[in-house]
């Protein structure tokens, strides 16, 4: 399960508690002053603000998502993205998160100049950069955790998934640059035949290796 869909879950399970919440309040606040029309209205009113008032906040997040999803190879809004996580590395983790950081910034140069020379490459190179970060997630919660455990057995799994994240990065880069210098080499000359799919072809095999990795994490 990828972030936006447990963001999806807590965001539907808030609500309900929330409509339920209201109307425990409303029962409690038209027993309290008695049921008057008055009392019913008012009561009615407040509620309807309340979840007026919570569907504008979800409508406003979704659109912030959106916009977030659309301009994600945008270096702002990238560099947004791993700073928010930044804030979560321990102190003893730092050396370790700055060449993470550095080889994320990398990743997403390079996935910049892709879209540049081939357009109809963006939406695998913006799944591309999505499980980067869900990498990074994984790879924050690891370090977190590294700092918590104290038994042997624990700690080398939390070795081994940090080391897991880390391989699928440089892999992710590896395999970028690659794909990166066919398309320059490509433009030189003849280029090859439905060269954007085979390529898109290979991004989508990316994709599917970092998600696979994360889950088997």
């Amino acid at each position: 399960m990828n972030l936006q869909s447990r963001q999806n879950i807590l965001l539907t399970y808030a609500t309900q508690l929330l409509i339920v919440g209201l109307l425990i309040g409303y029962l409690g606040f038209v027993f309290w002053l008695g049921v008057r029309w008055i009392v019913i209205f008012s009561g009615a009113v407040i509620v309807a603000l309340a979840i007026a008032s919570w569907r504008w906040q979800l409508k406003r997040q979704n659109t912030i998502a959106l916009d977030d999803t659309v301009n994600l190879l945008q270096a702002d809004v990238f560099v947004n993205h791993i700073n928010y996580r930044e804030s979560k590395i321990p102190e003893a983790s730092q050396v370790l998160w700055r060449s993470v950081k550095q080889q994320a910034v990398t990743i997403h140069q390079i996935a910049v100049e892709i879209s540049q020379e081939e357009s109809t490459l963006t939406p695998d190179l913006l799944e591309t950069l999505h499980s980067i970060l869900e990498l990074i997630d994984r790879l924050v919660q690891a370090l977190q955790v590294n700092t918590k455990v104290q038994t042997p057995y624990y700690q080398e799994l939390t070795k081994q998934q940090l080391q897991s994240c880390l391989t699928r990065l440089q892999d992710t880069q590896d395999k970028l640059q690659e794909l990166h210098d066919q398309i320059a080499l490509d433009n030189l000359g003849n280029p090859m035949l439905n060269h954007t799919s085979v390529i898109s072809s290979r991004l989508q095999t990316l994709i599917n290796e970092n998600t696979r990795g994360i889950i088997e994490n």
